[in-house]
């Protein structure tokens, strides 16, 4: 088990609306798993190609254990991805890697889904093109041993890359890889035209995945 718990990247600003984001997402599957309105939980789900259970599945989780994880994950990555965006296009964008997941997942899975993995996914594609090289610290569990590395997260999240097109090939049962990969996708696709088109602009101190590829060409 590999768990991230920091990355080293410099935020010119508070990520305030992740705060809120992982409030907010953490509030809403709690109250979902205590049976707060369970109507309105229903028609969140993702079966079905309606607005709510397209964007509303990404608020609710299966267990304590799917949300804890999640909000992890969101918190380690979507911090420097909301600092480099700002906090309003981040929000949106958030609810954009949402839709895409989920379209995707309607389209190659269509099994019943909760959980804001896809469009977590995506916010690490973003990170992935922004940051590839900068440091990611992880905790790891392994049988009786535990312990803590650090590494380019480039090179971890081609790893967690390779464990969802691993579990999407062989049709893993209880986990939307399909989602996970159509979030991650879309987050990647995000990047790269944000910096094409200028929208984000790397600063002397960073080193974006299209600049890593001009000094290897």
């Amino acid at each position: 088990m590999l768990i991230p718990y920091q990355v080293a990247v410099p935020m010119a600003r508070w990520p305030v609306a992740n705060f809120v984001l992982i409030g907010v997402v953490s509030l809403i599957s709690m109250a979902a798993l205590l049976g707060v309105d369970s109507d309105t939980v229903e028609t969140m789900i993702l079966d079905d190609w309606s607005p709510t259970s397209l964007f509303g599945h990404a608020l609710l989780h299966a267990d304590l254990l799917h949300l804890l994880g999640n909000m992890i994950f969101l918190w380690v990555f979507g911090n420097a991805v909301c600092a480099k965006f700002g906090n309003g296009a981040y929000l949106a964008i958030f609810a954009g890697l949402a839709v895409a997941a989920a379209t995707v997942h309607n389209l190659l899975d269509g099994a019943p889904a909760v959980g804001a993995s896809g469009a977590i996914n995506g916010v690490v594609g973003l990170f992935l093109v922004f940051f590839p090289r900068n440091d990611i610290s992880c905790f790891y569990f392994f049988i009786v041993k535990v312990g803590t590395f650090t590494v380019s997260s480039g090179w971890m999240i081609l790893l967690w890359l390779a464990f969802d097109l691993w579990g999407a090939a062989t049709g893993g049962a209880g986990v939307a890889y399909w989602a996970h990969l159509g979030g991650f996708g879309a987050g990647v696709a995000l990047g790269l035209l944000a910096l094409q088109t200028g929208w984000i602009k790397t600063t002397s101190y960073e080193e974006s995945i299209l600049d890593v590829m001009r000094n290897h060409a």
